[in-house]
C-alpha cells in the first residue's frame, strides 16, 4: 500500500508539477477529510483508491490549496449519462488497473456511459492495449474521458458535466482551461497502490 507522499511524488513526476504545490494541495485536501489520515512514517495511512482520485481531481484543477476542497467535491459530482458520477467512475478506473481488469472495466463503462452499442462496450480488448486521456476543464467544471484500442479507430468518449438538478455554472469569460492526464498517470498511481 502506498503512503500520501508517494502519491505526491508520483503525481508531480509524471504530470510535471512542483512537489510543494502538490503537496500544499494534499494536505489542503486531508484537513477537508478527503484523503484519510492516521500516523506518520510506519504508521501513516495506506492510500487506496478514493485517495488518489481526489489527490488527482485536486491537483489537475484546484489554481490554489485552499481551493482544493471544493474543487474536489464539484468535480466529483461531475455527472454522465444514468447520473454516474465521475468521481466513483474514476475510482473504479484505478481499481481495475490496479488489479489488471481494464478490459472488464471499460467495457462495462462504455456500455453503461458511452455510444450506444460501440464495439468498446460490447468487445473485450487486452488490458495493454487501452489508452485514456481524461480531460480536466475549467472555469466551468467538466471532464471528459477517451478511451481507445492502441493501433485502431476504435474510440469513445464519455461527458461528465454538472447534474441536471443543479444549474449551471454561469460561463461569464470566454476562455477555458483543460489540463489532459493519460493512461500513465492512471496505470503508475496503480502501481504505486499495489506495492
Amino acid at each position: 500500500m502506498a503512503t500520501l507522499s508517494q502519491l505526491v511524488t508520483a503525481i508531480a513526476t509524471l504530470e510535471g508539477f512542483d512537489p510543494e504545490r502538490v503537496g500544499a494541495i494534499a494536505r489542503a485536501v486531508r484537513e477537508h477529510r478527503l484523503i484519510r489520515t492516521s500516523g506518520r512514517g510506519t504508521s501513516a495511512a495506506q492510500m487506496s483508491e478514493p485517495d488518489a482520485a481526489n489527490l488527482l481531481i485536486a491537483a489537475n484543477t484546484a489554481d490554489t490549496a485552499r481551493t482544493a476542497p471544493a474543487a474536489v467535491a464539484q468535480y466529483r459530482l461531475l455527472q454522465a449519462k444514468r447520473k454516474r458520477e465521475f468521481g466513483n467512475e474514476l475510482e473504479e478506473l484505478i481499481w481495475a488497473a490496479k488489479r489488471e481488469m481494464l478490459a472488464d472495466y471499460v467495457t462495462k463503462m462504455v456500455a453503461l456511459l458511452g455510444t450506444r452499442g460501440h464495439v468498446l462496450g460490447r468487445r473485450r480488448f487486452p488490458n495493454a492495449t487501452y489508452r485514456f486521456e481524461i480531460e480536466f476543464e475549467k472555469p466551468v467544471p467538466s471532464v471528459f474521458v477517451g478511451i481507445s484500442i492502441l493501433n485502431t479507430s476504435h474510440r469513445d468518449y464519455i461527458s461528465f458535466g454538472d447534474p441536471p438538478r443543479q444549474p449551471s455554472a454561469e460561463a461569464s469569460v470566454d476562455r477555458r482551461e483543460r489540463t489532459r492526464i493519460t493512461q500513465r498517470t492512471i496505470l503508475a498511481i496503480a502501481d504505486i497502490l499495489r506495492t
